[in-house]
């Protein structure tokens, strides 16, 4: 046989070998969506239908497409255009793992039922939300990031460093795997809170950073619902100003803030600890400091800015 068609042969074997790992992946994939959403249903009494489910073993990812919520009278509740999930596995942490949500949007009927209490810039807008956790198993080290845009109203984004992460990791996977078999006993609901409140005074936070903007529409969402409760503009800012005052905030910090509530465009809120302590002490270090408004920003590295 020529070598191009020996070449032509061992590429087809591999892509009929890859074919039906990939069928049987998927069709592994489909059992496993099942099995999670009985669980999910029998505990919230919604129900969830999709049209499609593929996992890629090139890419480690899962998704999801049109994806179907009903109410417990088989009512229509909202959609999903699309969910990826990456880097999940069942029964360990992932070094990287992430969630993108594309085009939810509530259904027609609970629109209706909610246009006399939110703005239609809400009930209207398709959602996008992302999220990503990044773990390293040996430092306990874990960057988190969290995205969400709502149409054209706002966008906004969270990420934070924690160290000595690694019980918190550990709680939260014995969590997932209980779930995924059973609705969780009382006993057990009251155990794994114990062990994640412990879990939680371990940590260390090391960063955070919070980033939220207008993207059109939200200065209208905010007059609607300022005019809901019988509220102006001026009063509204008025208001503002004396709760910001009460804030443990340097004048700069303050200022920034009111500079977003009168712009309703951007804020942008950062934070850098330059020592590792756990949360017990830092609550400790942090209310000392309350009274101190300086060195309090100081000690934070604290970064506001708005517009």
């Amino acid at each position: 046989m020529k070598k191009p068609l020996i070449a032509i042969a061992v590429i087809g074997t591999i892509a009929a070998g890859y074919g039906v790992t990939q069928y049987k992946a998927n069709e592994k994939l489909n059992d496993e969506i099942a099995k999670q959403i009985s669980v999910f249903e029998e505990t919230s009494g919604l129900s969830i239908d999709y049209k499609e489910a593929n996992y890629s073993l090139l890419s480690q990812e899962v998704s999801l497409k049109d994806i179907q919520f009903k109410g417990p009278e088989g009512e229509d509740l909202a959609v999903i255009n699309q969910i990826i999930i990456e880097g999940y596995e069942a029964d360990k942490i992932s070094p990287y793992t992430s969630m993108d949500l594309q085009g939810l949007r509530l259904a027609q009927p609970l629109i209706e039922q909610a246009q006399q209490t939110a703005p239609s810039e809400l009930l209207n807008a398709s959602y996008d939300i992302t999220s990503s956790l990044k773990y390293d198993e040996a430092s306990g080290k874990s960057d988190f990031d969290i995205g969400f845009v709502a149409g054209e109203v706002a966008s906004m984004d969270m990420a934070f460093s924690l160290g000595n992460s690694k019980s918190l990791m550990e709680v939260s996977l014995e969590s997932q795997k209980l779930q995924s078999q059973s609705p969780l006993t009382m006993e057990q609901e009251l155990q794994l809170q114990s062990k994640m409140m412990m879990a939680m005074q371990e940590l260390q936070p090391q960063s955070f950073n919070f980033t939220f903007n207008n993207k059109g529409q939200f200065d209208t969402v905010v007059e609607k619902q300022l005019s809901a409760v019988q509220l102006d503009k001026l009063t509204f800012v008025q208001q503002a100003q004396m709760q910001v005052d009460m804030l443990p905030l340097a004048e700069d910090s303050k200022s920034e803030l009111m500079n977003f509530v009168n712009g309703l465009n951007s804020l942008n809120i950062s934070m850098q600890l330059n020592e590792n302590k756990a949360v017990s002490q830092l609550a400790m270090e942090l209310a000392g400091l309350a009274q101190q408004p300086e060195k309090l920003a100081e000690f934070l590295n604290l970064q506001v800015k708005g517009s």
